[in-house]
């Protein structure tokens, strides 16, 4: 990075965050190269117990902001949660990451776009190089529970696999249980509610895998 992009990224961030988080924070663990970078208007609510773990890769918090904009991105972890990062992870503004007690997301490398929202009450696992558009939901738990008539829930939390190089669709939603393979593509509006089958764009509600795909960024 040279000089002016060092001046440049400087004036979008939080200093103070930024200090805090990478060098005093014990709930911030630094194991590669990465930093947290929260930019201007980020909310980080970090409970006693949640770690955010990053390697080599950067996790940009309220990236892309617009200028003169007071927009937030947001990051909420409660007791327990982890957040695990390998990569670059971009998180815009207005998206959100929310990790529920003791569940845990962990993510390659990423761009999750504006309005995003990833809501983890067990596990959520992401790949590298994956692209998540606007106003796309993942969610592996229905968060309100279903009972049968002994009192037992019916939906309980599934795990959410996405694989590499995945291209999740403006306003899709992905639900409890589902595995993305890898080079798929979610087109925009879908469901996903099962299992995608690798190199292949799925589309509807439900979501199928529909003709096989290659994309590029």
């Amino acid at each position: 990075m040279g000089v002016k992009s060092k001046i440049r990224l400087l004036t979008k961030i939080s200093l103070p965050k930024f200090i805090w988080y990478n060098f005093f924070s014990k709930k911030v663990e630094r194991q590669g190269k990465g930093f947290l970078i929260p930019y201007k208007h980020s909310s980080l609510d970090l409970e006693k117990g949640a770690k955010i773990i990053l390697h080599d890769g950067n996790f940009i918090v309220n990236y892309y902001l617009p200028k003169h904009s007071k927009a937030e991105a947001y990051v909420r972890m409660s007791e327990g949660a982890k957040l695990e990062i390998f990569g670059r992870a971009s998180l815009c503004y207005k998206a959100t990451i929310e990790i529920k007690k003791d569940a845990a997301v962990t993510i390659g490398s990423a761009y999750i776009n504006s309005g995003a929202v990833i809501l983890a009450a067990k596990e959520i696992n992401i790949g590298k190089e994956v692209l998540i558009s606007r106003e796309v939901f993942i969610y592996d738990s229905d968060h309100h529970p279903l009972l049968d008539d002994n009192g037992n829930q019916t939906n309980p939390p599934r795990s959410v696999t996405i694989g590499d190089h995945v291209w999740i669709g403006l306003k899709s939603t992905i639900i409890r249980g589902s595995k993305i393979g890898n080079g798929a593509i979610i087109s925009a509006g879908s469901l996903v509610a099962g299992k995608i089958r690798p190199g292949t764009m799925a589309v509807g509600s439900p979501a199928r895998s529909a003709l096989e795909v290659k994309w590029r960024p």
